[in-house]
């Protein structure tokens, strides 16, 4: 057998290395959205030549610390490994007024045409789909001001003005999705507006996407607008930003800031003084914070093709991607800029009994079920949101991608007080108030245990009833109107989140027979919640315990081919080396806490120290709440007593690898039910300590390059894993193998196990909602003190526990920091000339002059050969119709479900029963909850009930089938008698040939010293998965380069065409 090594993530290579680490890895924090550049060869470590390194995800891969990769033998139980930043969540955005000035310097000249970002050729209707789906994609609202945007412009466009300003705003967001390898311009985002007297409006709208991460974030190389980059560059002072931590957090606030300064360069120096410069401390001998992939000892017989160049390594901490779509950043870096190869994770998952043998499927799905509901009515006690403005803009005018011509002279603060004054009228602060919706669990994520919502009124419907329509059946003598009591569990002191859900699935045992089984299920699905926090349910507050509601991705999940940890080192390479300075664990900082601006200085554990102006702590919430950093003077009582409220918890992990696989490769995810010290226990408290023990594997093969399986320790086995010595972890994780397939499975040949809660550096996996959480604790984490910034997935409200909150939080810091850098945007007054203004009218005109010289490749008048073809086309249509008539229209497609039939004619008895069952104070049935009950109502009717509602479906069916026949005849006919008219039209009137022009726009495609095209002409089509998982995802980045079309599944799709 081979040699087996059981090793702890962290600890490497030789045993003493463990020791050496001295640095603490902070983790992130987040700021506006982000996106990153295109793929690019990342430099290899130890000065090897670039040309070395075939491409950005070999050299990603490549890209370890040798010294710490190899594995330790089985003597120590204690391993180090840092641990899981990852779940996707946003951070929030500070409730404060965005800072801004008006300004009264001379108004800024524009060398640019109206409309110049808007492609000619594209229907507006299209172009306003893109800008539509580019605002949603980037986490805004394209139909309404985000609330920052309203408090900066609420002083200077009225009601009306909104719609035009959306329609730039998403205009410019779309020029950045679909090509985030290219940063956007000043000129570019002034482009979109379709008159000049908008101008200076979508000016500041750029500072304000560019400045919040919005636009040009990420691995992007940020150039200066035309009109900057001709100044003059005297040197001068130059300040100092400290980021202390290179995880997603750091990295990201870090590479921000980098971007950030090079785009306000000509600011700086009018400032007299350079650029600041960046510093990123790291206490660790790596990168990454608790994104660790680890590379394994073994290798395969043979290397895969889409391994070549690639390391093999598990994840330690940080897994999977949880969804793209809707505004994830990481859509932006991992596959609009870096370009990575990923897998989709197929959600299949298949549950083991103890005994190994496979649950049922419908009493799985029967008890989830149960389980949903029990947070259903446990949800009623979460903190409610705050109430924020909705200022929108006129939806249909945007979805045709025109702009608003009403012109009214108040703007949105002066018609707001306005209203307010007006008798029994709301005061301003309850205008325009979004309306609430409170969000009901109805499903959990298997594969993160996060829990899915929608919007609805939690714990509607009476207990009894709730559990029939789930398909329960109840016990004997149990009333229809039975019904749980929670308010009593809820009040009791101390109450928690665990406490709670324990009374309720107890009162439930009451009114359903239960089995040992149901709970044994049951207990799988809170320990998959319990996974999700970090921590024993019973530590979480009962009403902040999902506290990110609703800010979910969409899409499927993916895990990164060749190791997560690719996209914190293409934050630190790409486009330039950042200077990041690991084996510097701080021990100390000090800072001015009472200006924003004020001199730092940072203290490492070697007695080295650095001076700043201004510091980033990005330390995770563990290491903050251990004491291990001091920070002088101390931190002020809201911010510590925030650290004590907030849970951090331990998520560990048991990795095996096999010479070969004995389990279901076309399977990522399996499940285990456990049992407690008495098998047949139906007491909720006897199954705490032992159900997160190996409950959840992944196979991990497609990105690990080898036979894989990963297990999960969570809730109180996380904990228990810290203190249990290697060999009995994997023996244990054998016999559960083996209860499920058999004798046949061989031990491993190499084994990794993670202890995060012993690593210095993280003291634990990721934060959750401690028991006395308060609402904005989160908030309060995020909030400066002074000179002293916070990220990290703890101050990010909306994506805590996550790798995408952690970097969204970078982002926000950064923001935080070139506002105090620059102070507030600066605004004109007024922001938006009027019609009849003379510098509008006069700057139109010249630029009309200009507009041949500025953009040659941009014809200003339509193709007169086009013209005639149209012309001509349109009079050959008349022609036809005035013979023929119109084309006949195909028949509506007429209702063919018999469900539909039933439910309309039982809708209003519908809507009685649930009102029936109706607990006091629920109010009525939503339309959501009707059509539930009557597609239970239609599942449960007798044969002889369904069968009118069938046979007028049938009818229905046969009169379109004859409907759709005849219209397939006659259009038959009508379309021979158009194609000979149209034969006998041409003949008649031929069109006259022109002879060719010369092609005035040749350097549309390259110019004419053969430049590239401009970037306007340039636009990525998609860089979404291909439908597939061939063996040929991973095409070296180097060939992704040279080929615009990169292929595979999580490449870049790199299309040229016009923007």
């Amino acid at each position: 057998m081979d040699a087996m090594v059981v090793d702890d993530p962290e600890s490497a290579a030789p045993a003493g290395l463990a020791q050496e680490e001295k640095a603490i890895t902070p983790a992130p924090s987040s700021p506006p959205p982000p996106p990153a550049p295109a793929p690019v060869s990342i430099p290899p470590p130890n000065g090897t030549s670039t040309k070395e390194t075939p491409c950005l995800s070999s050299s990603l891969s490549s890209l370890s610390e040798h010294s710490d990769l190899s594995s330790i033998r089985s003597e120590s139980s204690k391993a180090t490994t840092p641990v899981d930043a990852d779940s996707s969540r946003e951070a929030p955005v500070p409730s404060t007024a965005i800072p801004t000035q008006p300004m009264d310097s001379p108004r800024r000249k524009w060398d640019v045409r109206p409309k110049v970002s808007i492609p000619p050729d594209l229907p507006l209707q299209e172009y306003a789909l893109q800008c539509v789906m580019a605002a949603e994609a980037s986490r805004l609202n394209p139909y309404s001001l985000h609330q920052e945007e309203y408090l900066m412009l609420r002083d200077h466009i009225s009601h009306a003005q909104v719609t035009t300003y959306l329609n730039i705003r998403n205009g410019i967001l779309r020029l950045w999705v679909r090509n985030p390898q290219i940063p956007v311009t000043r000129e570019e985002a002034i482009g979109c507006a379709k008159d000049a007297r908008w101008f200076d409006l979508a000016s500041v709208c750029f500072d304000w996407l560019v400045r919040r991460g919005y636009i040009n974030f990420g691995c992007v190389e940020a150039r200066p607008s035309r009109q900057d980059s001709h100044s003059a560059s005297p040197k001068g002072k130059r300040r100092t930003v400290v980021v202390i931590g290179a995880g997603m957090a750091g990295l990201g606030c870090a590479r921000q800031l980098e971007g950030l300064f090079a785009q306000y360069a000509k600011n700086f120096r009018r400032m007299g003084e350079e650029p600041p410069r960046v510093i990123v401390l790291e206490g660790r001998n790596r990168i990454g914070g608790r994104v660790y992939s680890r590379a394994l000892q073994t290798r395969p017989k043979q290397i895969p093709d889409q391994f070549q160049g690639k390391r093999f390594t598990a994840e330690m901490g940080g897994m999977i991607i949880t969804g793209f779509d809707r505004g994830n950043p990481l859509n932006i870096l991992v596959r609009g800029q870096l370009g990575l190869a990923y897998h989709l994770l197929r959600p299949d998952t298949t549950l083991y009994d103890s005994n190994g043998k496979a649950v049922d499927l419908r009493r799985d799905q029967l008890v989830e079920k149960l389980h949903n509901d029990c947070l259903d009515r446990v949800s009623e006690y979460k903190y409610k949101p705050p109430a924020s403005k909705l200022i929108e803009g006129n939806r249909d005018l945007i979805d045709e991608g025109k702009d608003s011509s009403a012109e009214t002279h108040k703007t949105i603060r002066q018609a707001e007080e306005s209203a307010a004054a007006q008798p029994y009228a709301p005061p301003v602060s309850q205008q325009n108030i979004a309306p609430q919706v409170n969000l009901v669990p109805v499903s959990t994520d298997r594969a993160t245990g996060k829990i899915h919502t929608e919007p609805g009124m939690p714990g509607a419907v009476k207990a009894a009833q709730k559990a029939k329509l789930m398909g329960w059946t109840l016990k004997h003598g149990v009333s229809e109107d039975a019904d749980l009591d929670v308010e009593s569990a809820a009040k009791e002191p101390g109450a928690t989140f665990g406490s709670v859900m324990d009374r309720v699935i107890g009162q439930y045992r009451d009114l359903v027979d239960l089995t040992a089984q149901d709970f044994r299920l049951m207990n799988w699905h809170v320990a998959n919640l319990e996974y999700s926090n970090a921590t024993n349910y019973h530590q979480l507050s009962l009403q902040g315990w999902d506290i990110d509601a609703g800010n979910e991705w969409e899409g499927s999940h993916s895990m990164v081919v060749g190791g997560y940890q690719s996209v914190p080192r293409g934050l630190m390479h790409l486009p330039t080396p950042l200077d990041v300075r690991q084996r510097s664990p701080v021990n100390k900082i000090t800072y001015t806490a009472n200006s924003p601006s004020g001199p730092a200085v940072v203290s490492c554990e070697d007695g080295s120290t650095v001076e700043a102006d201004y510091v980033v702590c990005t330390i995770p919430l563990g290491v903050l709440k251990h004491g291990n950093v001091r920070f002088e003077p101390p931190l002020p009582s809201w911010k510590s007593e925030a650290i004590d409220r907030l849970g951090f918890g331990v998520l560990n992990k048991v990795i095996l690898v096999f010479k070969e696989p004995f389990w279901e490769e076309d399977r990522d995810i399996f499940g285990v039910l456990r049992t407690p010290t008495n098998r047949n226990s139906v007491d909720q408290k006897d199954y705490a300590s032992r159900r997160g023990r190996f409950f959840q594997w992944f196979n991990v093969s497609k990105t690990s390059g080898l036979p894989v399986l990963l297990a999960l320790m969570a809730g109180d086995a996380g904990f228990d894993t810290e203190q249990t010595c290697n060999d009995d972890l994997v023996t244990e994780a054998i016999e559960i193998l083996r209860s499920v397939y058999g004798a046949r499975v061989p031990y491993p040949v190499e084994a990794v196990v993670t202890r995060w809660a012993s690593d210095k550096f993280a003291r634990g996996s990721y934060s959750s909602a401690g028991p006395d959480m308060k609402a904005d604790d989160y908030d309060t984490m995020a909030r400066p003190v002074g000179n002293l910034f916070f990220a990290g997935e703890h101050t990010s409200g909306t994506h805590p526990a996550t790798v995408h909150g952690a970097y969204l939080s970078g982002l926000r810091a950064a923001s935080e920091i070139i506002d105090a850098l620059l102070g507030p945007i600066p605004i004109p007054t007024p922001l938006i000339l009027p019609k009849d203004s003379a510098s509008a009218s006069s700057s139109s005109s010249s630029l009309k002059r200009k507009a041949s010289a500025l953009y040659p490749e941009q014809p200003t008048t339509k193709d007169p050969a086009r013209a005639r073809r149209e012309a001509y086309e349109a009079a050959l249509w008349d022609h036809i119709v005035a013979q023929l008539g119109p084309r006949p229209l195909a028949p509506a497609k007429p209702a063919l479900n018999a469900y539909i039939f039933y439910s309309k004619a039982h809708h209003d008895d519908a809507r009685a029963r649930l009102e029936a069952a109706r607990r006091p104070g629920k109010g009525r049935p939503s339309a959501n909850e009707v059509r539930i009950m009557s597609a239970k109502m239609w599942r449960d009717a007798p044969e002889d009930v369904r069968r009118p509602y069938i046979e007028m479906a049938e009818e229905q069916k046969r009169a379109y089938a004859d409907a759709l026949a005849a219209f397939r005849t006659a259009a038959e006919d009508w379309d021979r008698r158009a194609a000979a008219l149209r034969e006998a039209y041409e003949r008649e009137h031929p069109l006259e040939k022109e002879a060719p022009q010369p092609n005035n726009n040749a350097a549309s495609e390259e110019g004419a010293d053969g430049a590239p095209r401009r970037r306007s002409r340039l636009r990525v089509e998609s860089y979404a998965e291909v439908d597939s998982d061939d063996d040929d995802d991973d095409e070296d980045l180097d060939e992704a380069e040279s080929e615009p079309a990169a292929r595979g599944r999580g490449r870049v799709q790199r299309v040229e065409t016009a923007r």
